[in-house]
């Protein structure tokens, strides 16, 4: 350094963060290789500046670390070290949102099912992922723009239509397409995917699923566990019929159901405990799980198992006492109407009744019965500003009073059958302690969903074209993916080794299972800083140091500290 003037070297900052963590998983997944090979560029003959598949493997990287718009990801890549995304500094300045959006046509064009069975199968082979169960479920990505002009619903080759459906977002009024994913029991991670129109119903993904899941897995005899979409008479007998093994909920509006739930009032049960867990708070009782396995069968005639859960007995109590509670409210709100909104007939108060009982859920608790009343009141014999003269004449006016009567036949009826729920499964051996254990897997599955509306926040979506929308949410699966493989590898090492928690939280507080985004965190802001000649060479590179819990991860993620200059 002695031989440069300090006024003649200028500071050059490029973020590195957690591009390397990312870029090494992604590079075991082979996500650019079989980009590459899935979607090619239109450019035959000679090599494009800047291939599709290496646009869309940035992204991916940027949608795992800081997820943001399209015109937004060539800026935001200027300003890190972009080579541990694969990208160099000619690349970045190529890279803007119409060559992003058109790389995205491109994905939307090539065969995404092959591209995502393979994309599945390197990571089972690569990470050694336990196919022997897997779960399935749906979410959806709800959407705020208008969606007009999509190709019509009956044409094949399409995009997922954007529409109207049962929102799971709670946002009826917005337009939305369905997301199914289905994980492993080994660490949550996505082995499917697939994109539906928003109005597709959850019972009619489950065989589709099945089939790609036993593709990958080589074999069809892992366990299939879903909610209780998956109970009709066609989802479970087909895998029955291929050699298949199913887990899942009986549907509450199976006449099985109403049969168990008539027979407990007059028949005790010999409920058996057969699982216990502690609750967070220490002052509150412990969770527990009754089953009771007796000889019934379902209709299709496969094995059923009731459960208590004393958590939903709570829940199932509360809301029965809220739905009444609310719905007398609302109905003795109706004897407050005057002027205009005062009922005129028995008939319109009864009607407005019976609809506050069917809006709240109650009818089946409550009844109302609408008497007709009166009140004397005085008014003017003729019009004209009231004087010592004036004329009254009295008056009845009609009132409608509503007497509520509780039903408590009823409510102790349903109070009896408060946090019941059944299994149905065509598994013979599965004990009811380990058929609860493989149900209860499925809230894992649930957070990857959650996952990816909050951590990788996948809405808003700023793409117009339904085409580019499949396909970036398509990029969304290959982070949710690579996001799963991270914190699976991390606790897997934590185990290996015998350490039962890391100072990942602030203030360096113990986390005993790190997540992928508390451990990308714990890498943000790090930088590589140049010092640059008057020709704009390097002439010394050094870093920022990494905190001691960063290094560490390093070790469990397997990932080189050449990178972070250690």
């Amino acid at each position: 350094m002695a031989q440069y003037d300090l006024d003649d070297l200028a500071h050059r900052a490029r973020e590195i963060g957690p591009l390397p963590v990312v870029r090494h998983f992604l590079d075991r997944l082979g996500v650019e290789q079989l980009l590459a090979q899935f979607v090619p560029d239109r450019r035959l003959g000679r090599p494009s500046a800047l291939p599709n598949s290496r646009a869309l493997a940035a992204m991916v990287s940027n949608i795992l670390i800081s997820r943001e718009p399209l015109y937004a990801v060539p800026g935001w890549f200027a300003r890190r070290a972009s080579e541990h995304a694969g990208l160099g500094e000619d690349e970045v300045r190529l890279l803007n949102d119409d060559r992003i959006g058109r790389a995205l046509n491109r994905l939307y064009e090539a065969d995404l099912a092959s591209l995502m069975t393979a994309l599945v199968v390197q990571a089972v082979r690569e990470f050694k992922i336990d196919m022997s169960q897997a779960h399935s479920d749906t979410t959806t990505v709800t959407f705020s723009g208008a969606y007009d002009g999509q190709r019509n619903k009956e044409e094949l080759a399409r995009p997922p239509l954007i529409t109207f459906g049962y929102n799971k977002d709670h946002r009826p009024d917005l337009k939305q397409l369905v997301y199914s994913l289905a994980v492993s029991a080994d660490g949550a991670v996505p082995v499917h995917y697939k994109l539906y129109d928003g109005n597709k119903t959850d019972d009619k993904v489950h065989i589709e699923t099945w089939k790609t899941i036993r593709e990958v897995a080589g074999r069809p005899d892992f366990t299939y566990v879903a909610d209780s979409k998956l109970c009709t008479r066609e989802n479970m007998g087909f895998i029955a019929e291929q050699g298949g093994v199913f887990v899942t909920v009986l549907a509450r509006s199976r006449q099985e159901d109403d049969a168990f739930r008539a027979y407990i009032q007059d028949h005790p049960i010999a409920w058996e405990e057969v699982r216990r867990e502690a609750d967070d708070d220490p002052d509150k009782p412990a969770k527990t799980y009754e089953a009771f396995g007796g000889a019934e069968r379902s209709a299709e005639g496969y094995r059923v198992v009731w459960y208590r859960s004393s958590v939903k007995r709570a829940i199932d109590e509360t809301r029965r006492a809220d739905r009444i509670s609310r719905a007398k409210m609302r109905i003795e709100n109706l004897e407050q109407r005057t002027g205009s909104h005062r009922f005129r007939t028995v008939e319109s108060a009864q009607k407005a009744a019976d609809q506050v009982l069917q809006d709240e859920g109650a009818q089946r608790w409550l009844k109302v019965q609408v008497v007709e009343s009166s009140v004397q009141d005085f008014k003017q014999a003729s019009p004209g500003r009231p004087g010592k003269d004036t004329v009254f004449r009295r008056v009845d006016i009609p009132i409608f009073l509503f007497q509520i009567e509780e039903l408590a036949d009823a409510i102790r009826a349903d109070a009896k059958c408060d946090g019941l729920f059944a299994m149905v499964t065509n598994h013979e051996k599965l004990t009811p302690t380990e058929l609860l254990a493989v149900y209860k897997y499925q809230p894992f599955l649930e957070k990857r969903n959650e996952q990816l509306k909050s951590v990788l926040a996948v809405a808003p979506v700023f793409l117009k074209k339904p085409e580019r929308v499949a396909a970036l949410l398509f990029l969304y699966f290959i982070a949710v993916l690579a996001f799963a493989l991270i914190e699976r590898e991390a606790r897997l090492q934590m185990d290996r080794l015998g350490i039962d928690a890391i100072p990942l939280y602030p203030e360096e507080r113990a986390c005993e299972a790190p997540t992928c985004d508390g451990i990308l965190q714990a890498f943000e802001g790090v930088r590589r800083n140049d010092l640059l000649d008057s020709k704009g060479r390097v002439v010394r590179t050094f870093f920022d140091p990494l905190s001691q819990v960063a290094k560490q991860l390093l070790k469990f993620l397997r990932v080189s500290g050449a990178h972070y200059g250690i």
